[in-house]
């Protein structure tokens, strides 16, 4: 599998100016890991610490100030924010605009695989499992069980990405296999 990711997503010379473009975009973002291959669009606003795999993909406009975990081959088209946890509402005489939380704050969680749509807002602190799909313009108040497919505001549960456990296991292996780092 990453022999066919490195050329089918990227070939040699994209390879070569990806590797020194990740440095700066590390150190840009204060990122924790940087996998291979990845790809990322304009205006991208990452929480420090987060941690992105292998040939994972974040759109243009992708906004979290919270640390975020990116499964391998995870992509997550443009405009998609992930929100919440910023401010306390609920101290007895404290305004919610003081309300600064004290903890840190929980990564949202992206499995190998996930494929979120464009302009999905997500609850900071939320797990997508491994192979899921987020239809765009969804809001993601909850958990994503792996391989299932969930649209809409609040997102329910559509339907399984794939028919049954069989289909499930040999592409799980597939792109598991050699190759995929789970974020779960």
């Amino acid at each position: 599998m990453i022999r066919r990711c490195r050329s089918e997503v990227e070939g040699r010379g994209k390879a070569a100016v990806r590797r020194l473009a990740l440095r700066y975009v590390r150190a840009r973002h204060s990122l924790a890991e940087v996998g291979e291959g990845f790809q990322w669009g304009r205006e991208l606003t990452v929480g420090v610490g987060s941690r992105i795999g292998r040939y994972a993909y974040l759109g243009p406009g992708f906004a979290s100030q919270g640390p975020v975990t990116l499964g391998d081959l995870c992509m997550i088209a443009a405009q998609c924010r992930i929100v919440g946890a910023d401010h306390l509402h609920h101290l007895v005489g404290t305004p919610a605009r003081l309300g600064w939380p004290t903890e840190p704050r929980r990564p949202t969680v992206f499995g190998a695989d996930a494929w979120v749509g464009e302009r999905t807002t997500l609850l900071e602190g939320v797990s997508v499992g491994t192979g899921a799909v987020i239809g765009a313009a969804s809001l993601v108040l909850k958990d994503v069980a792996p391989y299932t497919i969930v649209a809409g505001c609040p997102a329910r549960y559509i339907r399984d990405r794939f028919e049954g456990v069989g289909e499930r296991d040999a592409h799980d292996r597939t792109v598991r296999g050699e190759f995929a780092r789970t974020a779960e």
